[in-house]
């Protein structure tokens, strides 16, 4: 499953469809935590732009999945 910031497609991303700034943003990604009081307007801009989102998945952040190039990378570091 996805993280709330991958459904997003990033920090970046994310942070302009809420219409934040992506230091906030990137604040929470690295907290692991959405704080309540932004959930609505999350939501609202998942919605507005097709995101399937819930407001379980904001109350329990996952941390991001690693993609095929963050396996690789991982990968040659542990070697």
């Amino acid at each position: 499953m996805q993280s709330v910031f991958q459904k997003f497609d990033g920090i970046r991303p994310m942070a302009a469809k809420i219409g934040l700034p992506s230091s906030t943003v990137k604040s929470w990604h690295r907290k692991g935590s959405i704080p309540s009081w932004r959930h609505d307007a999350i939501l609202a801009a998942a919605k507005q732009h097709g995101i399937r989102l819930t407001a379980d998945e904001l109350q329990k952040v996952r941390p991001d999945l690693p993609t095929p190039a963050n396996d690789t990378a991982s990968q040659e570091r542990a070697a």
